[in-house]
């Protein structure tokens, strides 16, 4: 019995060391396998990673920007398997390999929008001058607030002003009509709205970018290519139409009219002032424009040997305007500015007593020869025009010579009067500054934030940095820069497959 009672405990054990053995066996292939598949999961990171790596040096450095070199695009595939095959390499216990892999599905920077390119440009600008961003968005609007508490405070005094005087300047002008004994006086006044004439006359016929800079000839001449610009590509220019046809016409006067009088109505659902305040000091960061004339920084670079090609000089311009060339894109900022100048300054001639009186003193004479009278308003609006127009000119060709303007008119710093106005723009003399001034470059801020929506922005962003960076790269499209990936495939171990899909991404 003993005996018996022995063997029994002895199967016993040994089928109990049998179960823990075989229990064992499982456990350590359950543990082998679980690693394996966690080794597999970093490979496959690892690879998307080291792919991530191979970012377009040039886009980056000038641009800041990470989307992935074209040139790479066609071996992500190959050095994928390999980059997974070499992460196994050195250890013998795993024998690991990358049995598939194929890519499902790619997404480029000029896909969604500009989504992927706003993306970059935020990360950067987060990283740069998050806080830096806020304060001059906070003191540009605190500015803003400021100017219109002055604003009404100085047009409730200048129409109290108008109020008590209008009545006596009628009179003043019709005395003084009938106490001139005509000839001399009128001859005068004539003579004057000759050479006005004559001069904007010519002005006209050769355009303002001949008066506003003082070196015509040296504006650039250059140009960016058309074909397969990603804002081509894309056909956003209706969609720019439709901003600029509401702010530079009729229908949007009264909206612009408000603006420049610095009540500014900020709309807080665009994105350019909310969400995407980074987009407008990017721009200021990494583009140039007209003032700096891609002369900034050049004899730095050229200490460095780092003189970089600019398909284009007056890049600001391009985003603003969207024109292949920079004289046509300089030219229609140019006009735009006119155009805010001159409404600003005509809504001034018009509450101002001593303009008011030059206008009446010349518009009565021109209207009493020719034996009209009832004309006479109509001529005060277009003298009124004409000498906006002149002051806005005056006014443009300080912006374009470097120097700043007052952003809103008060008798102090008015410039013209037309009695001297011919001369005065001849002699082009620097306007006067007022308390609160804007230059050329401020008055860039103001167009750019007037675009409304950033997409059309974006693709003009990817036009210039994608035409920049083909002076060094050729044949380099944005349209082939990968934001992100997807591939799937599946590793083997031993006789066992580890399937994975996966999105790569910046």
């Amino acid at each position: 019995m003993i005996f018996e009672e022995k063997g029994q405990i002895t199967v016993f054990l040994s089928l109990l060391l049998i179960v823990l053995i075989g229990f064992s066996f499982v456990v350590v292939e359950g543990v082998s396998s679980y690693s394996a598949s966690a080794l597999g999961e970093d490979a496959v990171k690892n690879a998307g990673e080291n792919i991530l790596a191979n970012y377009d040096r040039e886009l980056f450095n000038k641009y800041h920007i990470f989307f992935l070199d074209p040139r790479e695009k066609n071996y992500i595939l190959s050095d994928g398997k390999a980059d997974m095959d070499q992460y196994f390499s050195g250890n013998s216990f795993f024998n690991v390999f990358c049995n598939s892999l194929k890519m499902t599905e790619e997404v480029t920077a000029v896909e969604e929008d500009g989504l992927y390119l706003k993306h970059e440009i935020r990360e950067w600008m987060k990283y740069r001058q998050e806080e830096k961003v806020k304060d001059t968005l906070k003191q540009l609007i605190n500015n803003v607030k400021k100017n219109n508490v002055d604003r009404k405070e100085y047009q409730n005094e200048a129409e109290e002003e108008t109020g008590n005087i209008e009545q006596s300047e009628e009179n003043k002008v019709e005395d003084t009509a009938e106490e001139e004994t005509v000839s001399q006086e009128v001859q005068k006044e004539r003579t004057t709205w000759k050479e006005i004439k004559e001069a904007l006359q010519l002005l006209t016929k050769t355009g303002i970018l001949f008066y506003v800079s003082d070196h015509p000839e040296q504006l650039s001449r250059k140009s960016i290519p058309e074909e397969n610009l990603p804002s081509r590509a894309k056909k956003r220019e209706q969609e720019e139409h439709k901003v600029e046809e509401f702010l530079f016409s009729g229908s949007g006067l009264k909206g612009i009219k408000s603006m420049l009088s610095v009540d500014f109505s900020i709309n807080t659902n665009s994105t350019l002032w909310t969400k995407e305040n980074y987009i407008v000091p990017y721009i200021e960061e990494c583009f140039l424009d007209y003032s700096e004339e891609g002369r900034e920084g050049k004899e730095e670079k050229e200490e460095k040997n780092d003189v970089q090609e600019q398909v284009l000089a007056y890049e600001k311009e391009y985003l603003i305007k969207g024109q292949p060339s920079d004289l046509d894109n300089l030219k229609r900022v140019a006009n735009d500015i006119l155009l805010l100048r001159f409404i600003n300054n005509y809504i001034f001639t018009g509450r101002d007593a001593e303009i008011q009186s030059q206008v009446n003193l010349m518009a009565s004479a021109l209207t009493g020869v020719v034996g009209i009278p009832q004309t006479a308003k109509a001529v005060q609006m277009m003298l009124r025009a004409v000498l906006s127009y002149g002051e806005s000119l005056l006014e443009l060709h300080t912006l374009f010579e470097g120097g700043e303007i007052s952003l809103t008119k008060d008798r102090g710093n008015w410039n013209l009067e037309l009695k001297t106005m011919v001369k005065q723009l001849k002699e082009k003399k620097t306007v006067k500054k007022g308390k609160h001034n804007i230059s050329y470059k401020d008055y860039l801020k103001v167009l750019l934030f007037m675009k409304g929506n950033s997409t059309i922005l974006c693709y003009r962003m990817m036009d210039i940095m994608q035409e920049n960076t083909a002076c060094k790269e050729a044949g380099f499209l944005m349209e082939n820069c990968l934001f992100s990936y997807k591939w799937k495939g599946s590793l083997s171990f031993g006789s066992v497959k580890m399937k994975f899909e996966k999105q790569v991404s910046y």
